[in-house]
């Protein structure tokens, strides 16, 4: 191994969540937020618990790991207060994600389905084979994000996927209509840009892939019950043509193009709001609310705290 990449491996790597923090949010603010988010660790593991019923009016998927586990805690607990318990939670591992903090997560939302990769292997055996989908397996190889597109939505139902960096604050109505319904529906990205690997006109014209601008991933939904063979198809192009833009992008624009086939509409963006900057404006009339880049501070030293019991 060269100077360089023995530099990069035991310096720059491990230390490059903390830079990116002290850059953004100055030493004191990176302080700030590194010791919020451990206090939301510990009290996550002594959070009171919400049991959840049987008779359940809405069904959501996480996919967390070691990095997001209390987080997903917060954001499940929020939503099964607001129903009082009436939500079917399956819980996806990244890959990272530990006995210990499953036993976490159990113990917090009693009742919460937490998916053993043995299912998911045999269940992707079953509907999404290697042999037939190499391309596929190979994103969620890739990288952990495509396990959303693939291990949540390979299903021939519907089914939506939220992000662990939200809290609910009302019934989500609009998501439970979705699910009643089993509609298609985002959260609607407020940037001006899509996070696409390219425009919007050149992936339509060149490849064939039509999306749907602004979707942000934080909530997704839509039925599963897809042609799996376009997907292999559009997902190959995407690889052959812009690997070097990264699995972010790659995913977000399956994900979009998935949803554009399916008619899908947004979430309101103003009660379910995305925020971006550590200064955040909330009302009572906001229901979700996601937090993002530099919103991650008062998610971490403040927001958190608002939904305990």
């Amino acid at each position: 191994m060269g100077i360089g990449k023995l530099v990069y491996k035991v310096f720059f790597k491990p230390t490059l969540p903390i830079r990116y923090h002290i850059t953004h949010f100055g030493i004191m603010g990176w302080y700030k937020l590194h010791k919020g988010e451990q206090q939301m660790k510990k009290a996550a593991m002594n959070i009171t618990s919400i049991a959840l019923t049987d008779d359940y009016i809405l069904e959501v998927c996480y996919l967390t790991g070691n990095k997001y586990w209390h987080q997903t805690i917060f954001c499940a607990q929020s939503l099964a207060k607001i129903l009082h318990g009436a939500v079917k939670i399956n819980i996806y591992s990244d890959g990272t994600l530990s006995p210990t903090q499953e036993a976490f997560i159990a113990r917090a939302i009693p009742g919460v389905n937490i998916v053993a990769e043995k299912t998911i292997d045999e269940h992707l055996d079953q509907f999404l084979p290697a042999a037939q989908f190499p391309t596929l397996h190979y994103l969620r190889k890739w990288h952990p994000v495509y396990k959303r597109l693939i291990d949540i939505h390979v299903t021939p139902t519907w089914a939506i996927h939220l992000d662990s960096d939200m809290l609910f604050f009302d019934r989500p109505q609009q998501i439970i209509d979705a699910y009643q319904n089993k509609a298609a529906i985002y959260m609607e990205e407020l940037l001006d840009n899509s996070y696409f690997v390219d425009d919007d006109k050149n992936l339509k014209d060149k490849h064939g892939i039509n999306c749907i601008s602004h979707v942000n991933g934080g909530i997704i939904a839509y039925n599963g019950d897809i042609d799996y063979t376009d997907l292999e198809e559009k997902a190959k192009t995407l690889l052959d043509h812009y690997h070097h833009r990264g699995p972010g992008r790659a995913e977000q624009t399956l994900l979009s193009y998935l949803l554009c086939n399916q008619n899908a509409t947004p979430l309101d963006k103003h009660r379910y709001p995305i925020f971006y900057d550590s200064k955040i404006e909330l009302n009572d009339s906001q229901i979700v609310r996601h937090y993002i880049y530099k919103a991650k501070l008062p998610y971490f030293t403040s927001e958190w705290k608002k939904i305990r019991p």
